[in-house]
């Protein structure tokens, strides 16, 4: 507890006071309770981080020895101290230098457990937990608070990682659609080119032919009496005019045609762009679900925005609501006025940090609506190419970057 202004020391004791809170010493990892060797162990470090103590220990397990085996091995030998939980203990200190360092200023019990909550909302549990169960503060009610919320927390996300694991079939389903409408696309722009080939070839052709006719008809000398071929020799240069017209029509057409279908390609690097980063965000988000303790930074963090989805298809909406709430958001779904009220989009936008709009899935009339009503509130405005969870995922991944 914090030294009140009635309990401080005379001026001339407090160097004494200072100095006797200097010998107080951390706890070490055999000095804790036994209820807290789990959470450590399991929180902390990870499988991996395990596996090489006890490897470097000389201890010796099964071939066949689980993840759950390792854990369970470590946390019945945290009790005591020997060569394991020595290099358990400098692991730990050494990969949390920097949350002991700053818990080395704290001088009472309510600034111990201030950093803990803010640790809590930080999602920083890994190393603040280390250096404040081992502190010299630490108390008994404040021990069982951080045993308490740990423990819950690993409850917490076991049902993150199911829900994760039920959305995987839903992300595959997407990118086996999206495949396919890539490869019907590739079969249309391949025929619509052999078809501008074989125009070109066919006109070419014929103005090589028209050519050759005119040429032949300039070797004939016109008189009074020829006046069928004069007659023909200008309907020919008519023709050949015509011709030359519509060759340039022609060509300028190919060339839209060649540009739409450069832009549909750089289209398709686009959306594999999109989907492999999507795939690899997914992965990323399941893994930190998973209770992984360092998640890595690839996975999007809203810490706590509100986000406003206005359209798409409603059956998805559970599964864009659990990949919001994933990412440390709040989720609010409005269909764009199918069954919804129109009435309610902007109160719906109101106060939102950000506002998701598939393109794909939402009338215009709807779409132009919500963009009027987030330019007024100045809130941010991101439209998606589609209504899918990837798509969703990549409009997250832009809002964790600004």
């Amino acid at each position: 507890m914090c030294l009140s202004d009635e309990t401080q020391p005379p001026p001339m004791q407090k160097p004494q006071i200072f100095k006797k809170f200097a010998k107080q010493q951390r706890r070490k990892l055999w000095e804790l309770e036994d209820r807290l060797h789990c959470p450590v162990i399991g929180t902390c470090l990870t499988i991996e981080d395990l596996k090489r103590v006890i490897r470097q220990a000389g201890v010796v397990m099964e071939v066949k020895a689980s993840d759950f085996d390792y854990h369970v091995t470590l946390a019945h030998a945290a009790g005591e101290k020997s060569r394991v939980t020595r290099n358990l203990q400098k692991l730990l200190d050494k990969r949390f230098q920097r949350h002991l360092k700053k818990l080395s200023r704290v001088s009472c019990e309510q600034e111990l457990a201030a950093h803990w909550e803010q640790a809590l909302a930080d999602d920083e549990i890994p190393g603040m937990l280390w250096a404040v169960i081992t502190h010299p503060l630490m108390s008994k009610p404040l021990s069982d608070r951080v045993y308490g919320e740990v423990h819950m927390l690993s409850h917490l996300s076991g049902r993150s990682h199911r829900k994760a694991l039920a959305r995987i079939p839903l992300l595959e389903a997407e990118c086996d659609e999206l495949s396919t409408t890539l490869k019907k696309q590739r079969a249309v722009h391949d025929l619509h080119l052999a078809e501008r080939d074989e125009r070109i070839a066919a006109l070419e052709s014929q103005v090589t032919k028209l050519r050759q006719d005119l040429a032949a008809n300039r070797e004939v000398e016109l008189t009074p009496d020829n006046q069928t071929l004069e007659s023909r020799y200008e309907r020919l240069q008519s023709r050949n005019e015509w011709l030359t017209q519509n060759l340039a029509t022609t060509r300028q057409a190919l060339d839209e045609q060649s540009a739409q279908h450069s832009a549909l390609n750089e289209l398709l690097l686009e959306t594999r762009e999109q989907l492999k980063q999507s795939e690899h965000n997914l992965a990323q988000l399941v893994k930190h679900l998973n209770g992984n303790p360092q998640p890595a930074k690839t996975v999007p963090n809203l810490t706590g925005r509100k986000v406003v989805y206005i359209g798409g298809r409603r059956s998805l909406a559970p599964h864009l609501r659990s990949v919001v709430e994933g990412c440390c958001g709040s989720f609010i779904h409005h269909d764009g006025g199918v069954e919804d009220s129109r009435a309610n989009l902007d109160k719906k936008v109101t106060g939102a940090d950000v506002v998701f709009c598939p393109i794909d899935c939402i009338s215009h009339d709807a779409c132009l609506r919500v963009k009027r009503c987030c330019k007024r509130n100045n809130t941010q405005f991101i439209p998606l190419r589609s209504s899918g969870v990837s798509s969703l995922l990549n409009g997250l991944q832009l809002v964790a970057q600004q």
